[in-house]
């Protein structure tokens, strides 16, 4: 005969994880009720629907980039996919996220198939429990040596090396890999599109130790900042007063800006050039955008809603990259954001949401992009 330990027993042999899973628990009322329930957030019940989605997905990601991180036994896990989108996801792009210390010594081993881009972003870690802080370091493919098969490695040290190398800094908490395809049909919506990569730690050390209390613990207590920043930490729409590509003035964009030069400690893309705005329109108008898209080695724009994700692009068409955009006979560009089909080359489908984000990337452009010019009209009777 066996009899199970009660409650208190098993929670006695970890103490450290109870306290931050009870942690959890309060996290997660707070993010209910100051979060998803506040009304200056949320008020339309869509948003609220999806606002429930958003925190189910960012506990996703925080069990998989957090608590199955490992910076002595690093791998790359995926950052967003079509059921998990956040911290502005992007359906032309997959990315991928490692744990690092910065007295390790790594290598990172690939392949660039489809790709038209691939960066790594090391970061420090983040003040406010966010997923990446500060940029550390970058390089991406037009910086390394790459064989005609498109293979690659990549040593990511403190002290140089030779062949292909990444300086890590001390503070090194993370690397961010981006790999961007510019594809009619895009990366996150065509399962025959993959990126082939993978990271080990270069030192020598032995497997890893059977989970200890204080160990998932500490990686526990990561995943709940995370899950906090990603929620309540998170900057409402509007409230973007002072960041330079980010128009304040609804359905306008701002001079497209390169994000190198923003200054931001977030874990953004230092080769590409952005403009942000929001749209806000009613049943039956319409905000038209025209311009020009520079030479350069990718570009898109997207519709996000207000947790910065994009809006549902399998089935409805919420993004557009420059394979995917129809151009006018003189190369400029025409595309219009509305609730129902405007009857043009190129819609962008709200999804039945009233107002959210316009995100639109440039990246490694040749020369710097032009404004974004923006109307509001209405549609005619159907």
């Amino acid at each position: 005969m066996t009899t199970e330990s009660t409650p208190s027993t098993a929670l006695h042999h970890a103490p450290l994880a109870t306290a931050v899973f009870d942690e959890l628990i309060a996290s997660l009322g707070e993010i209910r009720d100051n979060y998803v329930g506040s009304a200056a957030r949320f008020q339309d019940p869509l948003d609220v629907a999806e606002a429930y989605r958003y925190v189910m997905q960012v506990l996703s990601a925080a069990s998989e980039l957090f608590v199955e991180g490992d910076p002595d036994h690093p791998r790359f896990a995926p950052i967003v996919s079509p059921a998990r989108k956040m911290q502005g996801d992007n359906p032309d792009a997959i990315y991928h996220f490692s744990r690092i210390r910065g007295d390790r010594s790594y290598r990172i081993s690939g392949r660039i198939d489809q790709q038209c881009y691939v960066s790594f972003t090391i970061h420090g870690a983040a003040a406010d429990g966010g997923m990446a802080g500060p940029l550390l370091g970058d390089v991406n493919n037009r910086d390394f040596a790459v064989d005609a098969d498109g293979r690659y490695e990549l040593v990511l040290s403190a002290d140089e090396r030779p062949g292909n190398w990444l300086r890590l800094e001390p503070g090194a908490h993370a690397v961010v890999v981006r790999s961007y395809f510019q594809l009619p049909i895009s990366a996150q919506n065509d399962p025959s599109v993959y990126v082939n990569i993978g990271i080990v730690a270069l030192d020598e050390l032995p497997p890893p130790a059977p989970l200890s209390d204080d160990v998932i613990a500490e990686r526990m207590r990561e995943a709940v900042a995370f899950v906090r920043q990603a929620t309540l930490g998170q900057t409402m729409l509007g409230d973007s007063v002072g960041i330079p590509f980010v128009a304040e003035t609804p359905n306008t964009l701002p001079v497209p800006y390169s994000f190198r030069d923003s200054g931001l400690p977030v874990p953004g893309a230092a080769d590409i050039v952005y403009a942000m705005g929001r749209w806000d329109l009613g049943p039956d108008e319409a905000l038209e955008m025209v311009g020009r898209l520079p030479a350069g080695v990718f570009a898109n724009v997207m519709l996000w809603n207000r947790q910065m994700q994009t809006l549902e692009y399998r089935h409805r068409i919420t993004s557009l990259n420059q394979a995917q955009i129809k151009l006018e006979a003189d190369g400029t560009f025409r595309i219009v954001i509305a609730h129902r089909d405007p009857r043009v080359a190129n819609w962008l489908d709200t999804e039945g949401h009233r107002g959210g984000s316009i995100f639109w990337r440039f990246l490694l452009p040749e020369v710097d992009p032009e404004a974004i010019a923006c109307r509001v009209y209405t549609l005619p009777v159907v």
